[in-house]
Order: structure tokens, then C-alpha cells, then sequence
């Protein structure tokens, strides 16, 4: 179902209460160019600012730390995306001049260029082409490469710190019109993916242009369909609603746009607003009043699109702590648990390895005593030794013989016997060794250290940062804000 706010008589807000030219966006009177409205987004500057750091700080931040235990963590963007689109001349690029208040994007009823622009705020004023935006935008770059973007979109660097503009980096995108009018790219293929990145979805209307073609009506819905049940993503205007001609004209419009939309089935289901905006004339107050203007009404949008996205980055940090906290008590367990079984297998390891060893050095002394034909006796094993050494010798001895004995006097029994001795002890070494230097993923305890320093670090920085930084959010909302 679809709501027309446009007009004096249409509600001009989710409420649906009546709206006129003055009194249609009271209730959403916008705080930039006031102090209170500069505080809270610098506060909202700061805290993600302050968040970015406790992320990428290297060795002590949350992605450090989570890669050591294979959480791989992303830090929260500085900027949320309001994506435009609209038909050309539909007032893109001459709302992103008023809300920067700098004429940085080009405008008029003459064909725009067909590329894709990035505006966003940075310390001076400059311009980057496709393989800058990509690397200072990264999570654009499988868009980029998707719709064959490379050479068609570029990034408008603005110094401007109006409104709220530090924390947004708007997208404008070529207009869109029926017919033969050919794109270097992929243009619905790259807008449903900005679409899916963007955090806030404006479609203007105007009501002089081809506002209705069918390309901007299937870009739109399918727009609308993929934002699913977060259908207030994407919002609708009327643009340029002051050249709309009489009440009765723009009513005309309206009504149009209403009727188009509502035969499509995806946007037939859900219940949009269609409030009419146009930039105000400051030179002609009348003006400003012949027409409902709420333009402030988009301008509060976004301010709201601003804070839903901060209090997702804070309740983000607090999971992403959480998760690492968790991941490092499942692997200090899972280590010490390893810890007890490679000491098991150390013990076991140096038994057979001192069992190797004597074997080796008793059956050495034996062949060398059989080789000289001189069998020692129990009288001479405690004439010459002490006796707990010559009883393994006269042991070993003895297997040796026995061997030999079973195997019989062939020649291939005579070589078989000892060697099966040698290889069952050197089996009994070897076996020793393999299981006393068995280390497998083993951290050591120098790392097992590190590792509970960095849960320390992880909790401390939890437990300081959070509740802080949301009562720093929450205080501005209700006019106590505590510092940073």
C-alpha cells in the first residue's frame, strides 16, 4: 500500500497525521547549524573514531587479538552510505550541494555523466579516479569488479563539516531513463549491490522528468525486494516538488507515481511514504511557503540512519569482545588439555628411549662378549661389575643366544636373530623418541602467558570502553553527555 504525504492533506509523517507547508516536518525540526546538533555529531564522530581504534590499535586491539585465536573481526566504518537514484535531473547532486553547502557535484536538465560518484568528507577538497576510490573505499571493490566499475566511477573529496556530512559518504548514480541510453557498465547489477551496502536507500520522483520510465521503476523494485523486511531502508521523495505547478498539479503527480508503483508487485506490498522536497529558496520566504517542503524530514533520515548505525558499531564491539573472550577460554582449555596429554607422552616417550638405550649398550657389551668366546658367569658378573648393569649385560646375553638358538645354524638364522634384536630395539629408541618430542599445536607457556594477557587486555578494554562510550551516546540523547 502506498501513502501519499505529498500533498497538504496527506500525513506527512509514519503517523499519518495531517501536514501542512509550515507545520509538516515540526515535529522532525532538524539540529544542524544549532549547537546541539554540532555536539551530537561530533560526539557521534568521536565514537566511532574511538571504536575504529580499539580495533585497529596494533598487538593490544580486537583484530589482533582475534586472528591469534582464528576470529577474524572487522572494525566498524566511519561513515555510513546513503545511496540516490532517481531519473536524471531528478535533483540528486543538487540536494548533496545544499546538504554539504558546497557546490561540488554538477547539476542541470542537461544529460549527466553516466558514471557512478562517491561524495564524502576529508581534509581538503580533491578528486580520485577508479583505482583510488577503490583503495580508499575497499568493500566496494567486488562491486567494482561485478559490474565492471573501474573507469566509471570516481570519489569527490569535500572539506565541508556541515550537518552531519563527516559521517556519510553519499553515492550519486547516473540517471536512469528508458530507450537506447547506454551504460559502460552493468547499471542494475551495480546499484542492487551499492543498494545491498548502502545503509540508507533515497529514490526521488520529479515531477518534470521521466520520473516513471521503466528501467527506474524495475531498479526500484528490485531494490525494494532485496531490502526485505528492512523496508524502511529505502525511502521515497518527491523531488523539485516547488516546479510541480499548482496543489492540484503536484496532486496530479502524485497520484501518478502512486498508481505506477502500486502495479508493481513488490512495492505494492509495502507501505511507503512519498513526501514532497525541493531545496528552499532563502532569498524568497513566501516561496518556501506556497509549497509543503520536507526536505528536513530527509535531512532527520539520515541523522536517524547515523545513530542506528553507532549503536550497532557499540553493540558490535560489545559481541566481537565477547566472541574473543570466549575463543581464548576454548583455546587455553583445549591447550592445557594437550599440555597433560604431551606430558603422557613425554613419560612414556623417555621409558622407551631409556629402554632403547640400554638395550643398546647391554646387547653391544653381549655381542662383543660373544665374539670373544669369553661367557661371563653370575660368579664374574659380581667379581667385575656392579650387578644390577651385568644382570641386564648377562639378560641381553642370553636374548641374543636364544635368538641364535631358535633360529638354528643356518647361515640365515645366524644373521636374522641379531638383527631382529637390533631392530626391536632400535624400534623401542626411536618409538621413545617420536613420543617425547611430540609437540603437535602445543603453545608454550611463554604463548599460553601471552594469551591470558590478551584476554586481560580484551576484558579491561570491555569493561572501560562500553559502558562509557554508550553512556557518552545515550547522555547526549538526554542532554548529560560525559566525555570521551
Amino acid at each position: 500500500m502506498v501513502r501519499d504525504t505529498g500533498s497538504k492533506n496527506a500525513g506527512g509523517d509514519r503517523g499519518g497525521r495531517h501536514a501542512t507547508s509550515s507545520s509538516s516536518s515540526s515535529s522532525l525540526q532538524p539540529t544542524t547549524g544549532t549547537a546541539t546538533g554540532t555536539s551530537h555529531n561530533r560526539i557521534n564522530e568521536k565514537i566511532i573514531a574511538h571504536l575504529r581504534e580499539l580495533y585497529t590499535q596494533p598487538q593490544t586491539g580486537l583484530i589482533d587479538i582475534g586472528r591469534k585465536v582464528g576470529r577474524q573481526l572487522l572494525p566498524p566504518r566511519e561513515k555510513i552510505t546513503v545511496l540516490l537514484i532517481g531519473n536524471h535531473s531528478a535533483g540528486k547532486s543538487t540536494f548533496i550541494n545544499w546538504y554539504i553547502e558546497e557546490t561540488l557535484q554538477k547539476t542541470g536538465v542537461a544529460m549527466e555523466t553516466s558514471q557512478i560518484t562517491l561524495v564524502t568528507s576529508g581534509r581538503r577538497r580533491e578528486q580520485l579516479g577508479g583505482e583510488a576510490t577503490v583503495e580508499a573505499f575497499p568493500f566496494i571493490k567486488d562491486i567494482v569488479e561485478e559490474a565492471g566499475l573501474k573507469s566509471s566511477i570516481v570519489t569527490e573529496v569535500s572539506a565541508s563539516r556541515q550537518k552531519a556530512f563527516p559521517l556519510i559518504t553519499f553515492v550519486d548514480t547516473p540517471g536512469l531513463v528508458d530507450g537506447e541510453m547506454q551504460y559502460a557498465f552493468d547499471i542494475k547489477r551495480a546499484l542492487l549491490n551499492l543498494g545491498q551496502m548502502a545503509d540508507l536507500i533515497v529514490v526521488f520522483f520529479d515531477p518534470i522528468g521521466q520520473a516513471l520510465s521503466k528501467r527506474s521503476l524495475d531498479i526500484v523494485e528490485a531494490l525494494q525486494a532485496q531490502c526485505g523486511d528492512n523496508h524502511h531502508k529505502i525511502r521515497y521523495y518527491l523531488s523539485k516538488a516547488d516546479t510541480a505547478g499548482t496543489d492540484q498539479d503536484r496532486q496530479k503527480v502524485i497520484t501518478q507515481i502512486i498508481q505506477n508503483m502500486c502495479r508493481r508487485p513488490a512495492l505494492n506490498q509495502v507501505a511507503f511514504e512519498l513526501p514532497t522536497i525541493y531545496i528552499p529558496n532563502d532569498s524568497d520566504p513566501l516561496e518556501n511557503s506556497r509549497v509543503p517542503n520536507q526536505i528536513e524530514e530527509l535531512e532527520m533520515r539520515i541523522k536517524e540512519t547515523i545513530n542506528h548505525v553507532v549503536q550497532n558499531s557499540l553493540n558490535q564491539f560489545k559481541s566481537d569482545s565477547e566472541t574473543v573472550l570466549n575463543s581464548i577460554d576454548e583455546t587455553i582449555t583445549e591447550q592445557e588439555k594437550k599440555r597433560a596429554k604431551q606430558l603422557q607422552f613425554v613419560l612414556m616417550g623417555a621409558v622407551l628411549m631409556a629402554v632403547g638405550v640400554l638395550l643398546i649398550a647391554a646387547g653391544a657389551l653381549a655381542l662383543v662378549a660373544m665374539l670373544a668366546g669369553d661367557t661371563p658367569t653370575w660368579h664374574e658378573i659380581d667379581l667385575h661389575a656392579s650387578p644390577w648393569f651385568w644382570t641386564i649385560t648377562f639378560a641381553s646375553y642370553n636374548a641374543v643366544t636364544l635368538f641364535m638358538r631358535l633360529a638354528g645354524d643356518s647361515l640365515v638364522g645366524q644373521y636374522a636373530a641379531p638383527w631382529t634384536y637390533v631392530t626391536l630395539t632400535a624400534a623401542s629408541f626411536l618409538a621413545g623418541h617420536a613420543l617425547a618430542f611430540k609437540r603437535g599445536n602445543v603453545l608454550t607457556k611463554a604463548q599460553l602467558q601471552a594469551l591470558r594477557t590478551d584476554r586481560q587486555t580484551v576484558k579491561m578494554s570491555l569493561e572501560n570502553n562500553f559502558k562509557t562510550l554508550y553512556s557518552t551516546y545515550l547522555g547526549e540523547a538526554v542532554g548529560n553527555t560525559r566525555s570521551l
